[in-house]
């Protein structure tokens, strides 16, 4: 038989109350750390799309360039962070740079360029992914036939839409070489999925001429 020392303290309203507050008050603190690391992350995001697009604005010369041939025998390897250029979907209102590599960094503040793919002139597959829930989320509302832009020091290369599709993650083959010009975007799906998503979408876009 327990002695009354023994006993367990009874929970007393008032206790429940100070923790209850307790709770509350590192929901609210929780909330403000989440709110304020997103607008660090969408303010540092915006700057760096306006630094970069003026650097693209310097570096761009000359008249647009005409579709180069993939016959190039040593295609161009960029530096990590190089800047490619800009893509533009006007019917989307997606525009933002391109830097070489999908490391962490570059995918937070840009779109990155996948190594190992073609740069626009050099021809082949060029390959651009980026986070679902940043700059290529507009791509959940993509259509065949949408045109593609890629502005790059170069020229302005303009693509439609041929098809999307959605695959694994080692389903890699999307990047392969392709015989002629091709431009293929990589995403994480589906778009509104929790967590790290399963799944990865695809669109695939042809060069269009005049």
């Amino acid at each position: 038989m327990l002695m009354d020392a023994d006993r367990p303290a009874e929970e007393t309203p008032q206790t429940r109350r100070r923790v209850l507050r307790w709770l509350e008050r590192m929901l609210v603190v929780v909330g403000v750390v989440l709110l304020g690391y997103c607008g660090y992350v969408s303010l540092e995001s915006w700057l760096y799309q306006r630094v970069a697009n003026r650097e693209l604005e310097v570096a761009m010369v000359g008249p647009p360039a005409a579709v180069p041939s993939p016959s190039r025998a040593l295609p161009r390897i960029p530096q990590q962070g190089e800047l490619i250029g800009r893509i533009e979907i006007p019917r989307l209102g997606l525009s933002a740079v391109i830097r070489a590599g999908t490391d962490d960094r570059t995918l937070r503040l840009a779109v990155g360029h996948i190594s190992g793919t073609a740069l626009p002139e050099d021809g082949g597959n060029i390959g651009l992914a980026a986070h679902r829930d940043t700059f290529f989320r507009p791509l959940r509302d993509i259509r065949i036939a949408d045109e593609i832009r890629l502005v790059t020091p170069t020229g302005t290369f303009t693509f439609l839409v041929a098809d999307t599709s959605i695959v694994k993650p080692t389903d890699t083959w999307v990047l392969d070489p392709t015989r002629g010009m091709t431009l293929t975007l990589v995403t994480c799906y589906p778009f509104s999925y929790v967590g790290a998503a399963p799944d990865r979408f695809i669109v695939r876009a042809v060069p269009t001429h005049g």
